[in-house]
């Protein structure tokens, strides 16, 4: 399991960059010839699917004390990789960067806890793999009472990072503040999730929204100097890798190579080992927002209290 660090190496690891981090498939056994033939024809020549992320997000994506990329979601890409009988790569960028590289062909593939909805599907396709939940996060100090009843952050200071689904979050959160009265979030958008962490540590922020299982993660390797918090306001989602919108073929072959580890236990193997089994997604999909949706939250005052 995840090792405990102390603030500094959390934080170190959360703002660090990185290179690639490929896998190379070992096991001609696991190979899935009709996978394999579904990938565009210059990663079966080249023999290396490209997949983009932003590491800092863990226990999904991050740096590790080694300078590699780690993670769920690198685990998994590591285990579907002799599936489809190619080296799976992947290169940190940030993450506003993600869906757009996808869209212009500079990368196969991004995955990095990205959340699957019916916007960002004009655009491109997901394969799910997981679900994810969302929660709001702030010192354990906690010196607002922030609390589950969304009306208690009316008025703070809120990060998000930009094009992530936390700034829909927060406009929801000031709507809800607005329907009763009280005033809107002071909403900060920051370029990465290491300075949104800075911003929450220095108190120029009162509070952010977070993937739960990487503010958990946060916490721990604080050794508590973060407190989690749930809220009704914000809801689980799918998450998945993207590929470009036309890229059929590519999403069944990731499906399949999914459908393939989930089968045989190893992508629960991965998931115990991360400690994140209550987002396990035994049937992942294309575009579970719109096949299998999930209920969307709404204004709803002092829910939670």
């Amino acid at each position: 399991m995840i090792a405990t660090l102390s603030l500094l190496a959390a934080a170190a690891l959360l703002v660090s960059g990185c290179g690639a981090e490929a896998s190379t498939p070992k096991d001609n056994a696991l190979l899935v010839p009709e996978l394999n033939k579904l990938l565009p024809q210059k990663v079966r020549d080249s023999g290396v699917l490209t997949v983009a992320t932003d590491p800092q997000y863990p226990p999904c994506d991050f740096t590790n004390q080694s300078g590699k990329i780690d993670g769920f979601n690198h685990d998994i890409l590591m285990e579907m990789a002799p599936r489809l009988g190619v080296e799976i790569r992947q290169e940190g960028i940030a993450f506003d960067g993600l869906l757009p590289g996808v869209q212009s062909g500079r990368f196969d593939a991004a995955m990095e806890c990205i959340t699957d909805n019916l916007e960002r599907q004009k655009t491109v396709k997901f394969v799910d793999y997981a679900y994810a939940t969302k929660s709001v996060i702030t010192t354990s100090e906690n010196k607002h009472g922030i609390t589950a009843n969304p009306l208690t952050t009316c008025g703070l200071k809120a990060g998000v990072q930009t094009g992530t689904e936390f700034v829909e979050d927060a406009e929801l959160f000031s709507k809800n503040c607005k329907s009763e009265g009280k005033d809107a979030l002071q909403i900060t958008n920051f370029p990465t999730a290491g300075d949104q962490n800075t911003a929450l540590q220095s108190g120029r922020i009162d509070f952010a929204f977070s993937n739960t299982a990487t503010g958990v993660w946060q916490a721990k390797a604080s050794n508590g100097r973060f407190k989690v918090i749930p809220s009704p306001l914000l809801s689980r989602t799918y998450v998945g890798i993207v590929v470009d919108i036309k890229a059929d073929d590519t999403a069944k072959a990731l499906l399949g190579a999914l459908e393939a580890i989930v089968k045989d236990g190893t992508y629960g193997k991965v998931m115990s080992k991360w400690e994140l089994n209550d987002i396990a997604l035994d049937k992942p999909g294309i575009n579970l927002a719109t096949e299998r949706p999930l209920e969307l939250p709404k204004i709803c005052g002092s829910c939670g209290s």
